[in-house]
């Protein structure tokens, strides 16, 4: 009852963009201050709304193919960053395992190309975040029933086949750093949610 209480927040695409107009994240932050809680970690899995009666597919909507689910991990990252107390460095934002596994070709490596892409742009803003404020946030993949990533093998090999190769070698091009760095940032900033 006598220290701050930790909270996660689920912030949709709208919400996300809203917070960041104007003075509405210092007013929240102030708020959150003010009333002894402390965020550190975002759901944002669920781009829009997610308490309907019929969500499946839905809630993979805009995937990890899109500029749209990048944008919005984006925007969360900004926030997660404002609003981490000073005695928590570390945050997390969980997230889709990548697409709804209906919507994808398993072997288009052009569209695992475009995930491990998107993925790493948000990796690099991550690392950005570290850089100048001492802050650790990662990406959290989270398994999901139908999603493109549904079982641990499926993530285990979705990290050894793309995200440790590939992803390692476009982030090292894109950042101008080795590629045993590129793999050491990704394995720091993209981890796992794994939701019992």
């Amino acid at each position: 009852p006598d220290a701050p209480f930790g909270i996660g927040l689920r912030i949709s695409g709208t919400e996300s963009s809203e917070l960041l107009q104007g003075d509405h994240l210092p007013q929240f932050k102030s708020w959150l201050d003010d009333n002894g809680l402390y965020v550190f970690t975002i759901n944002g899995f669920p781009h829009g709304a997610f308490h309907k009666e019929r969500v499946k597919e839905d809630v993979h909507t805009p995937d990890w193919q899109t500029q749209e689910r990048v944008d919005y991990t984006l925007r969360l990252v900004e926030i997660l960053a404002a609003l981490l107390p000073e005695f928590e460095q570390e945050g997390s934002i969980s997230t889709s395992p990548l697409s709804y596994a209906a919507w994808i070709d398993r072997d288009d490596d052009d569209t695992w190309r475009l995930l491990t892409r998107n993925v790493v742009t948000v990796v690099q803003a991550m690392m950005r975040v570290r850089t100048e404020q001492g802050l650790h946030l990662h990406l959290d993949l989270e398994p999901e029933p139908d999603g493109l990533l549904q079982t641990s093998v499926e993530l285990v090999d979705y990290f050894e086949q793309w995200l440790l190769t590939y992803g390692a070698e476009y982030l090292a091009e894109q950042a101008g750093i080795p590629h045993i760095a590129a793999r050491a940032h990704l394995l720091d900033h993209v981890q796992v949610c794994f939701d019992t």
